[in-house]
């Protein structure tokens, strides 16, 4: 019986190796879509976005503890995908708005006004990385930071999509 026992926790322990090693890899691999009201939807891989211009912004993560995140400007991937920004971004264009989601399910919504820089000095930043490295499997791929926000529950982690939508 003492045999099974040290058995079953040794396979226990490798399980869970086994699974943090792919959590980790699943961070690594994940890509964000923008889609819906959009010229050209993107699908977009953590890394592909180093190639892209790089925002910094030090935030202080869900623990209170300080991080440099590094990612691109929410606004600069938005172009990317055709979205309606300044200056077509008036009356009725008014009404879209961003639905971001993660993989947990988690959701939150932005205004394109509130993105665009013509419109707010507020830097929203999608980074993937922290410290200088690739976002864990906890807060990545994607990690949306906002520089100046007061509360965190809008910095959404685990992002794997972001839609365009009409509030109609």
């Amino acid at each position: 019986m003492k045999t099974y026992s040290v058995y079953f926790f040794l396979t226990f322990i490798m399980l869970i190796a086994l699974s943090s090693t792919k959590a980790q890899t699943v961070s690594k691999n994940t890509n964000v879509n923008i889609i819906g009201e959009v010229k050209t939807s993107i699908s977009l891989a953590p890394l592909a976005m180093d190639k892209m211009g790089k925002t910094e912004i030090v935030a202080k993560d869900h623990n209170e503890k300080e991080h440099t995140y590094t990612g691109v400007e929410l606004y600069v991937l938005l172009e990317e995908a055709g979205v309606t920004l300044w200056p077509e971004l008036m009356g009725e264009n008014l009404t879209k708005y961003l639905l971001i989601k993660a993989s947990d399910g988690y959701q939150v919504v932005f205004s394109l006004a509130e993105v665009d820089p013509e419109f707010s000095d507020k830097k929203i930043v999608l980074a993937n990385r922290k410290d200088g490295e690739l976002l864990n499997a906890e807060e990545g791929p994607f990690h949306i930071i906002i520089d100046g926000e007061k509360r965190k529950p809008r910095f959404i982690r685990q992002v794997i999509s972001i839609e365009v939508k009409y509030a109609k």
